[in-house]
């Protein structure tokens, strides 16, 4: 009960009941008895029942708590300091009636592995402080059955720190007469404690500190950040460095030389503070799979070198953070060549008598040394030299270039022909005499360097397939001569690149046939007495030869020949016509008749009389040379179908003779291609049967 409450006692049974209080002092005799309560009032109160008729006594008790109002609790720590990562107990410090503790941390109950409590949650004990989790607000709670107080909040001031020096908001490079400013910062509680070293050397016991940089404030700035309380130190360092202004760079090579298509490298010497080397080839940064830079990238190589794409110019520059230089530009003299050797502006050929001058040129850095060499023998050791011309000179000129620097050397070469002025050619053959249907070859015969032959027929270039010329066209076949085609007249023209001639146009005398012989001009029949001209001709070169035959007697040697005729002059003529040259032979014949006048023929009959109804035949009687029969009736040719006349027409046969139609008269005629004779007229009697 609370203090100051009333409390009643009632004794229920029978009479005679008393109560005592705990320190067996009476305080009623009756059932009942009422007290204010106070704290004196706490203790064990018994009631004694008594029956005096049954000689009995009952007891009951009862223990009264009284508990009076308690005051606010108080927060006591086992430190002065709450340090991180340390220990830290809180005790609820309160008097009065408490039968129990409280803790609240931000309002709800303790939990987790690093808060422990005492048995009688007095004392809250914090394991391994964190700055963030621990720190409040922490409220201690004490109560008893009728009355609770709290304390007021408690927040832990967590000591920690310093955590992580920091040098900050300051660059690590600074030109000469910079300010240069260190400000050190840590997390700390308290505030840290700062000291600045330089070198090792103390310099500042303040977070932030200025100087004015010069080259002896280069160096390694430490700061040391210290905490009391935690008894912790942190450091944090910083390398400063001052540049000066850097010196210009220069440009040195590997070699004396740089030669085209070795490799070559360029190093950038330099002084000073140079944090990095850079290098510009015709302004721009070097590319390529031929371009190698040296790890630092101070030395530059060209692998291969050429003339044209690696000359430059080259330039390195130097560059710490402040300051660059950059060296003069430096062109490579890149020794190269000879490449192709060249004889120059001259041509091949010269007449002679001629100044000549030979120019060797080769593109080569350095100039190449030359030497000339006639046929394998030295003739001069400059460039250029200069002959007269001469058939002497002609030969095999060999230029030869040569660079000391690069070790190749070139050649090329010229040959000079030098040409003397042609004489005229003349034209030989190959047989005395040129004879139609056969070959023949005519020679250009020439003196001198004659490179070239040329023929001209009439005027113009040989063609067709029998004509044919030797490998060097000095000789001129032809196949099957033929008089008109090939009599030409035929040129030779000799020529080297210079001088040219031509023979004095040759006409070949082409000796053919005879041809075919002829008789001319003459009948093949004569009469007698009569003058007989026998003319032979046949076309020929030279002129054929003649033999005349009569009946296969020679009888004259000449083209023409005359007789007169007799009968004994007919018969076979032959004409032969030979040529020597051609050994050919054509012969013409001509068979020559000679007629005598005809006398006159007569009639003769095939019976004595001639009868009607019966055939009768009549024969034209005659001699001589006789080349035909005619016959007339009536003065008629014979016709009808009763008149038939024998194969030669010498017999006239009449079938079935009539006195009227067939009595004549009858009239037979001879003739030859000069004479002709008729019989006298013949008339039939004809008889009746």
């Amino acid at each position: 009960m609370s203090v100051k409450s009333g409390i009643h006692f009632i004794a229920i049974g029978v009479i005679h009941s008393h109560w005592m209080l705990p320190n067996g002092q009476p305080v009623s005799n009756s059932a009942s008895f009422s007290i204010i309560t106070s704290l004196n009032d706490i203790g064990n109160y018994t009631c004694i029942a008594t029956n005096t008729f049954t000689g009995l006594t009952r007891t009951a008790n009862k223990t009264l708590m009284i508990y009076a109002p308690l005051s606010k609790p108080t927060i006591l720590t086992s430190n002065n300091t709450a340090v991180e990562t340390k220990d830290f107990s809180l005790t609820c410090n309160a008097t009065g009636q408490i039968h129990a503790y409280k803790w609240f941390i931000n309002g709800v109950a303790p939990a987790g592995l690093r808060i422990q409590l005492s048995p009688d949650r007095r004392t809250l004990t914090l394991s391994s402080l964190t700055r963030s989790v621990n720190k409040g607000p922490y409220v201690c709670e004490i109560e008893n059955p009728f009355y609770r107080n709290r304390s007021d909040p408690f927040t832990l001031d967590v000591a920690y720190g310093p955590d992580i020096a920091t040098i900050v908001h300051s660059p690590n490079e600074y030109p000469p007469g910079a300010n240069i400013t260190l400000s050190c910062v840590a997390d700390s509680n308290p505030a840290a404690q700062f000291s600045w070293l330089h070198n090792g050397q103390p310099v500042s016991n303040s977070a932030t500190f200025s100087i004015i940089a010069s080259l002896s404030d280069a160096g390694t700035y430490t700061c040391t950040a210290s905490n009391s309380f935690t008894g912790l130190t942190r450091t944090a360092t910083k390398n400063i460095i001052i540049y000066a202004p850097l010196s210009k760079p220069t440009i040195v090579t590997s070699n004396i030389t740089a030669v085209e298509t070795k490799d070559f490298s360029l190093t950038c010497q330099a002084t000073g503070q140079i944090h990095a080397y850079q290098w510009f080839i015709n302004g721009v940064a070097p590319a390529g799979s031929r371009i190698q830079l040296s790890p630092d990238k101070r030395t530059l190589t060209v692998s291969r070198l050429t003339r044209r794409d690696n000359k430059g110019p080259y330039e390195c520059e130097i560059r710490n953070p402040f300051f660059s230089n950059r060296s003069h530009p430096f062109t490579l003299d890149v020794a190269y060549g000879p490449d192709i050797a060249t004889i120059d502006h001259i041509r091949d050929q010269f007449a002679t008598g001629i100044n000549v001058t030979l120019s060797c040129v080769a593109d080569s850095n350095p100039p190449a040394q030359f030497t000339w060499l006639q046929n394998g023998q030295p003739v001069s050791n400059s460039a250029s030299f200069s002959i007269i011309t001469s058939l002497n000179v002609i030969g095999n000129y060999t230029c030869i270039a040569t660079n000391s620097f690069t070790g190749l050397t070139r050649t090329a070469n010229k040959t000079l022909m030098i040409y003397a002025p042609l004489s005229k050619p003349t034209i030989i053959t190959s047989n005395n005499t040129a004879v139609e249907t056969k070959d023949f070859s005519m020679t250009c015969n020439a003196t001198g360097q004659i490179p070239a032959y040329r023929w001209f027929i009439n005027g113009l270039a040989p063609g067709g397939n029998r004509i044919q010329l030797s490998p060097d066209k000095r000789t001129l076949t032809i196949r099957s001569l033929r008089r008109t085609e090939n009599k030409g007249p035929y040129v030779c023209e000799i020529e080297n690149p210079l001088f040219r001639n031509r023979s004095d146009p040759f006409t070949l005398d082409v000796a053919y046939g005879p041809d075919i012989a002829t008789i001319v001009h003459s009948a093949n029949e004569y009469p007698t007495g009569a003058n007989i001209t026998l003319s032979c001709v046949a076309d020929s070169n030279p002129a054929a030869q003649f033999t005349w035959l009569q009946n296969g007697q020679r009888i004259s040697n000449s083209a023409t020949f005359s007789v007169i005729a007799s009968l004994s002059d007919a018969g076979t003529y032959t004409c032969t016509a030979s040529n020597l040259f051609t050994g050919l032979t054509r012969t013409a014949t001509k068979n020559i008749t000679i007629y005598a006048p005809l006398s006159k023929p007569t009639i003769v009959t095939s019976n004595n009389t001639a009868v009607e109804t019966k055939d009768f035949s009549l024969t034209c009687q005659a001699t001589g040379q006789i080349h035909a029969y005619r016959w007339f009736i009536n003065g008629l040719a014979p016709s009808g179908s009763r008149i038939q006349l024998s194969p030669d027409k010498k017999i006239l046969t009449i079938g079935n003779l009539t006195r009227r139609e067939n009595k004549g008269p009858y009239v037979c005629e001879i003739e030859n291609p000069l004479f002709r004779n008729r019989s006298d007229p013949f008339t039939l009697d004809v008889a009746c049967e």
